[in-house]
């Protein structure tokens, strides 16, 4: 059925709208030039008339078979990978637009009477965006995959800031044209794409309960049920007495030391004969021995005999930690019995976030983090935590214990905290040495993209880039970019240019004569300055000679007129070079290592997800490390990452970081605590695959 003619324009004009404001939003952001938003513009167009002119489209499945989320065609490895990460930036796009987006399609549903139309297939959706990126690119042609991957990552930054209010808008273009939203349950089931990922399990303590109680026998299960008021066989054993002399018998272990270091032979024949297990093939054990219920006699399917298992399991997970240290383990493992005797009492223990008993364990792996694996005893954190410890033992009775020990707890990360952000504080002025490095990069990055904006020949724009940008740095540090020097070396660039351009009248002549001497002195001095060698120097004249003879012989320059291609890239690519690379900064007594890019880069748009106070593993070279961000730069968001126990501190730029944590081999630590992340690991081994 065809479209009524009001809706072909509304159609019409709902496309100018788009096309115009996407343009003015891509150009609002200062990263690409005017034929690159031309072309974007061009792409998304397209697809707004694909979409608009067939009648049904493929679903998502079939489509994303092909990669087709950005109508791409795949040929060779590079294509494929920014074909894979258009794809991810349409997906990403989807999440964040997605309730003004939903609108939106209810609209389009309307407007062309299409009751299948796939939400992925909104003509002004993410898709089309994707597809104008990359006629964007595939004008550009030359590119490196590197400056590509870079600007999406600018761009997307920028798409997700603006788009929202970009369809906000469109949706009241239609609303006041009289198109209603569709009703949703007459519309197709596609789904915009989305990455695969593990459900997040909310409470992974009552998961793994559940998991234990699913592996108890039915029968058992109702026998702890009927015991419950305690007229069952489970509420006679495990009575008020009867729990009385359980936890009699685990003080008696506590005594012993038993879950304070592994198990060796000879223990108390008492001991063993009241609970054999725990003795059993334990001579050769380096792991702290872990409580179980079978061991104490208790039903597994009994309150407490769960409650045994679930924190053994936990203990287990912690124990087997590979980043916690070996001494921080022990520590953990001596106040297994002081927990247990928590559990039993009271079951909130498991359900309340907030328990000083698990916060306990939480802030023992908090005062851990950055120590080594192998970190003794006598470190001052280690000894801090066994001596917190050996209190709670000795207060455990009291039903504050957990309390007091929490608050020495904090007190320790407190100091700890205090003496990294002393060691910080000394390295502030490296830091604002990088800041002010940033800042003279990004000023002659802006001055030479003014030069290049007068489309120089190619020999005066490979100069700019690697001779002249030395010079204006090296001015920049020494004199400011105030000052006569820096202003000259500027102005003379556009006057070279000028002394290009055919000279016909006789007074131009005579300029270009009183001029020439002044431009190349100023631009000896600076390639002097820059320490080029004195053969390109040469050169370099000697071209620049040619190009004027032939502007006083009125013809043309030998200079190309760029295509819409090269446009592209001299301003919407240029990225500089973004390989990491690590280097130092020695003041006195300290280092800062740096963690940059070997040209000057801009901090990501987005928040990062990390702040200052938080641990973070990071990659430095091939090693891993961890410190504690003890400042974030407001200038350039730079990184200031330390640890003072090792005298380390890294300035990390923010991209770096956070393109580690994208990838997966960065992470940040401590946010949630060892307790329930421990529970998480131990829900995975427990839950069948």
């Amino acid at each position: 059925m065809s479209l009524q003619a009001d809706n072909f324009e509304i159609l019409r004009d709902t496309r100018a709208l788009y096309l115009k404001h996407l343009g003015a939003l891509l150009q609002d952001s200062g990263l690409i030039s005017a034929p690159a938003i031309r072309a974007i513009q061009d792409g998304a167009g397209a697809w707004f008339d694909e979409v608009v002119s067939t009648r049904r489209r493929g679903s998502f499945a079939e489509e994303a078979d092909g990669l087709t989320s950005s109508r791409i065609t795949l040929v060779g490895e590079d294509d494929l990978e920014l074909g894979i990460r258009l794809d991810n930036l349409s997906a990403k796009l989807f999440e964040t637009t997605g309730g003004g987006l939903w609108k939106l399609h209810l609209r389009f549903v309307t407007l062309l009477r299409r009751a299948d139309l796939a939400k992925t297939d909104n003509p002004v959706g993410p898709k089309g965006i994707a597809q104008g990126l990359d006629t964007m690119f595939a004008a550009a042609g030359a590119g490196s995959l590197e400056q590509k991957l870079a600007l999406l990552d600018r761009i997307e930054d920028c798409l997700q800031r603006g788009l929202p209010a970009l369809y906000a808008e469109i949706n009241d273009f239609l609303d006041r044209g009289g198109i209603e939203t569709a009703q949703p349950n007459i519309v197709g089931q596609e789904s915009a794409p989305r990455r695969d990922a593990p459900p997040a399990v909310e409470n992974p303590l009552a998961s793994l309960q559940q998991a234990l109680r699913a592996q108890a026998p039915a029968a058992a299960v109702g026998m702890a049920a009927g015991g419950a008021g305690g007229s069952g066989a489970v509420g006679s054993l495990l009575s008020q007495a009867m729990l009385d002399q359980l936890l009699a018998r685990l003080g008696d272990l506590e005594r012993q030391g038993v879950f304070a270091r592994p198990a060796v032979s000879g223990a108390s024949p008492s001991n063993e004969t009241l609970i054999p297990e725990l003795f059993a093939g334990k001579t050769g054990s380096s792991r702290p021995t872990i409580m179980r219920s079978a061991e104490l006699g208790v039903p597994q399917f009994a309150r407490e005999g769960l409650a045994i298992d679930t924190l053994g399991m936990i203990f287990e997970a912690i124990f087997a930690d590979p980043e916690l240290p070996e001494v921080v383990k022990t520590t953990i493992a001596s106040l297994q019995i002081p927990l247990l005797k928590v559990a039993m009492k009271d079951e909130t223990l498991f359900s309340d976030t907030r328990h000083p008993a698990r916060l306990m364990i939480d802030h023992m792996g908090l005062a851990a983090l950055g120590l080594p694996v192998d970190t003794p005893t006598r470190h001052p954190v280690c000894a801090a935590l066994v001596a917190i410890a050996t209190h709670l033992r000795a207060e455990q009775n009291d039903p504050e214990a957990f309390q007091r020990g929490l608050g020495r707890l904090q007190n320790l990360i407190a100091q700890r905290n205090d003496k990294l952000n002393q060691y910080a504080q000394a390295l502030l002025p490296l830091l604002h040495q990088l800041d002010r490095r940033d800042k003279a990069a990004n000023q002659v990055r802006h001055a030479l993209d003014a030069l290049i904006a007068l489309d120089p020949p190619g020999i005066v724009r490979h100069f700019l880039e690697h001779t002249w940008r030395h010079t204006l740095l090296q001015l920049w540090f020494d004199q400011g970019p105030e000052s006569a020097a820096w202003q000259e070396h500027v102005a003379v660039i556009e006057q070279l240019l000028w002394s290009f351009k055919p000279k016909t009248d006789p007074e131009e002549r005579k300029t270009l004569s009183r001029r020439l001497p002044l431009i190349l002195k100023t631009l000896k001095a600076g390639m002097e300055r820059s320490g080029m060698a004195r053969d390109e120097q040469d050169r370099f004249l000697d071209e620049c000679f040619n190009l004027q003879t032939q502007a006083l012989r009125a013809a043309p320059t030998t200079a190309v007129t760029e295509t819409v291609a090269e446009e592209i890239l001299a301003t919407g690519l240029h990225t500089g070079d973004r390989t990491p690379c690590v280097g130092t900064l020695d003041s006195a007594d300290l280092t800062l290592t740096t963690l940059d890019f070997a040209d000057y880069q801009p901090p990501p748009a987005r928040t990062p997800p990390y702040a200052v106070g938080d641990w973070l593993r990071f990659q430095l070279d091939e090693r891993m490390l961890t410190a504690r961000i003890c400042h974030i730069s407001p200038e350039s968001q730079r990184v200031l990452l330390c640890d003072a126990d090792t005298s380390m501190a890294v300035a990390a730029h923010p991209a770096i970081l956070m393109h580690q944590i994208k990838l997966g081999t960065a992470q940040i630590l401590g946010r949630t605590g060892l307790f329930e992340m421990a529970a998480s690991r131990a829900l995975q081994g427990a839950t069948p695959a």
